[in-house]
């Protein structure tokens, strides 16, 4: 058994659970099973929106999600109840005492962003194009988990926890025939456009009305994702009323197919980018969190994506933001920049098996 302990809620938004339910299909895919530990209803709410019914078992510990340390004698209780192997912890709130009572129970593996200081746990995963320069090394040449395990460490896009359908493309006799009319005129360049799935900014409407305001709208055939979580989802379709060459994705389940059929993404940085990347889509992104300023750069600095700012600093730099996102549209619609050497440029730095990957660093495979 195979634990994942990890949150959901309209603070922290779904990447977390996201990236694990990823993690732990590969790991049913290799024949282990799969619990999930969260803090509290909301986060069961939003995981088992985005699982099928029995697909994981999930615990819900009745625990305050931002004071990880208070919800450590309940979750030991849980892990030798179930016999877990090892657990895979993935937040922003865990600390070292936290990760020292566990350590005595089970084999830990910690899903990290931020490199905040070095932990006792078994495996240290950080799939960002940005982690071999992060100090990893050093940090955790000493460090030991569970049973005195040294430290494993796996550092790089080659453990991007992507989802199967981004190594392993989904049939089009699985796609849902909607969205396959949607790509039926190939006279013309496609864009698709993704806030994330809670809309993070609220950067969707603006969006929208940039390019229904704009010169843009007759440039091309938009599609625009509208994540699960967003805010009035009709509200945001009904936007686009009298507009045939802007499509509404909802619910959407099979993302590499919009990004394999797409020639131009729009999207907020976090995991899409290395899903953009894995599909050769070249990309224009923006930042909506402090978190991520790291990926920035990685990302900025690739030939293949550009980046156009930071939308977490104000409305005003909204406006700026969207300003470059128009103009860095209409560059790779008139041609004046090679879309396809990004594409193959993005398609040279990860080929999108992360997962798999790290299910076997967790069942002790590597």
């Amino acid at each position: 058994m195979i634990g994942i302990r990890a949150d959901a809620n309209s603070i922290i938004a779904t990447g977390h659970v996201m990236r694990c339910i990823s993690i732990a299909r590969a790991i049913k895919s290799l024949g282990e099973d799969v619990t999930f530990f969260v803090a509290d209803d909301e986060s069961l709410k939003l995981l088992g929106g985005s699982i099928t019914e029995n697909e994981f078992e999930v615990v819900v510990l009745g625990t305050d999600w931002q004071n990880m340390d208070s919800e450590s004698e309940p979750l030991i209780n849980e892990l030798v109840t179930r016999n877990v192997k090892t657990l895979l912890v993935d937040s922003y709130q865990v600390t070292r005492t936290y990760f020292d009572k566990l350590k005595d129970v089970c084999r830990i593996a910690y899903l990290d962003d931020l490199s905040r200081e070095a932990y006792p746990v078994n495996v240290l995963i950080n799939y960002s194009g940005y982690s071999t320069n992060m100090g990893y090394d050093k940090a955790y040449q000493d460090v030991t988990g569970y049973n005195n395990e040294k430290t494993s460490l796996c550092l790089g896009l080659q453990y991007a926890p992507l989802r199967k359908q981004f190594y392993d493309p989904v049939s089009e006799a699985e796609t849902d025939a909607d969205t396959i009319s949607s790509f039926s005129s190939r006279d013309c360049k496609h864009v698709l456009i993704s806030t994330g799935g809670a809309d993070m900014c609220n950067m969707l409407e603006l969006l929208i009305n940039m390019i229904i305001k704009s010169k843009l709208q007759n440039t091309a055939i938009w599609h625009i994702v509208v994540g699960d979580y967003v805010d009035d989802p009709d509200r945001i379709v009904s936007l686009i009323e009298g507009c045939s060459n802007i499509v509404i994705h909802r619910s959407v389940r099979n993302m590499a197919y919009l990004m394999n059929r797409c020639d131009i993404a729009v999207m907020a940085a976090g995991t899409m980018l290395t899903e953009c990347a894995a599909c050769g889509l070249p990309t224009i992104f923006y930042q909506v969190a402090d978190n991520q300023k790291y990926n920035v750069v990685f990302w900025g600095a690739s030939e293949g994506m550009f980046f156009a700012g930071d939308v977490s600093e104000g409305e005003a730099n909204k406006m700026v933001v969207l300003d470059n996102i128009q103009s860095k549209i209409m560059n790779y619609l008139n041609g004046t920049e090679s879309l396809k050497g990004m594409s193959d440029s993005l398609k040279s730095i990860t080929d999108g098996r992360g997962a798999i990957r790290i299910a076997r660093a967790l069942m002790g495979q590597v």
